[in-house]
């Protein structure tokens, strides 16, 4: 089980690839209701041909509720709403497994024979929680896998050598890509005016419709990577990239490359939220206000937003948070572009605090054949 796009390229498709490789396994990805889908998992995962079947969320919620037909051997949490996990594997009588970035788990663990975690932070959160500790397994961390497959050659998994590029990623939602990316656009031509040898590109999440971002951003000089070892070579190589809050960010992250993270709150009304507010966001009239609100709130207590900053625990990556014009944004990148002891500093951080060490998806993969084991 898996829900959005950062769960299922950097999660499930690495767990099934390794599956595949040691057992030859039928693998079947089951994806719920989720307020962070884009609604092309399921396309994407099937031009993996990893999967024997996916199941697209209709079809999940329905077997979650009792109705089909439903026969596994285990059930794999690898993200989205526990809920669904819990359902599938009590009506199929078999192993539940987890594998968890998050401590939430703990108040439902009765209900897992086992949680892989990426750290040992997460998994002493989970002992403290109340987790018995023979459950828990710190397993490593699956996206590094997802990143290795995508960047085959053994000369690319060395060293980065950074350049003057700047790279440029709007996210994988296409709602808001198509309201973020000529803001990025903009961007990028305001720093090309103070850095005209900067190299601008725009790299495109796999999860978008082909064609959209070729469609929004003009031909000014910035390119739009497509190809997935286009787009991590990229990733490697960007003396600097400006993301957005996500998953995209923890890519960077491991693969030591500095960054922005850049959380707009243009329309706040607009950013995907967990829990009851998400909901009461979508009430007509007045629920898009009432998120808009809520959401200003809890921003105006100075926190960290970038996942790799929150972590890690305090501040390695830059961020940029609220309604600044886009020529503020612009300043920063330039400025940071300038400054290449700070982009140093940032690189000999995420180094130290995101290790990129391969084969957490292969220890999975073991686990999960061996079942409550």
């Amino acid at each position: 089980m898996s829900n959005g796009p950062g769960e299922v390229w950097g999660w499930a498709i690495p767990v099934a690839r390794a599956l595949q490789r040691l057992f030859r396994t039928t693998v079947r990805l089951a994806l719920p209701p989720c307020q962070y889908a884009t609604g092309r998992e399921a396309e994407v995962a099937r031009r993996t041909g990893l999967f024997h079947e996916v199941l697209d969320p209709g079809a999940c919620l329905r077997l979650s509720l009792g109705l089909g037909h439903l026969r596994v051997d285990r059930v794999v949490h690898l993200g989205g709403d526990l809920w669904y996990a819990v359902r599938l594997g009590r009506r199929a009588r078999c192993p539940i497994l987890a594998y968890t970035e998050r401590t939430l788990i703990a108040f439902r663990h009765r209900a897992f024979s086992w949680i892989g975690t990426p750290t040992e932070e997460v998994a002493h959160r989970l002992v403290a929680l109340g987790v018995p500790g023979r459950k828990v397994e710190v397993v490593g961390e699956l996206r590094v896998d997802a990143l290795a497959a995508g960047l085959h050659s053994a000369e690319e998994g060395g060293p980065a050598e950074r350049d003057r590029l700047l790279l440029l990623l709007p996210g994988s939602r296409p709602s808001l890509v198509r309201d973020l990316a000529p803001l990025m656009v903009r961007i990028g031509e305001l720093v090309r005016r103070v850095h005209r040898d900067v190299e601008v590109a725009m790299a495109a999440s796999p999860f978008l419709p082909s064609g959209l971002l070729e469609g929004i951003v003009p031909d000014r000089g910035i390119r739009v990577l497509t190809g997935e070892e286009e787009r991590l070579r990229a990733y490697r190589r960007a003396a600097l990239a400006l993301t957005v809050p996500g998953t995209s960010s923890l890519e960077l992250a491991y693969l030591h490359t500095p960054m922005v993270v850049w959380l707009p709150l243009y329309d706040p009304a607009r950013l995907p939220l967990e829990g009851l507010l998400e909901w009461v966001g979508r009430v007509p009239l007045a629920g898009r206000a009432v998120k808009a609100a809520a959401v200003r709130r809890y921003l105006r207590t100075p926190r960290l937003v970038a996942l790799p900053n929150r972590l890690a625990g305090h501040r390695i990556v830059e961020e940029v948070v609220g309604d600044d014009p886009v020529e503020a944004v612009a300043h920063r990148v330039v400025e940071l572009l300038r400054d290449g002891t700070r982009r140093a500093q940032m690189q000999r951080a995420l180094q130290a605090h995101f290790p990129c060490a391969p084969g957490a998806a292969e220890r999975l993969a073991r686990r999960i054949a061996e079942g409550d084991a």
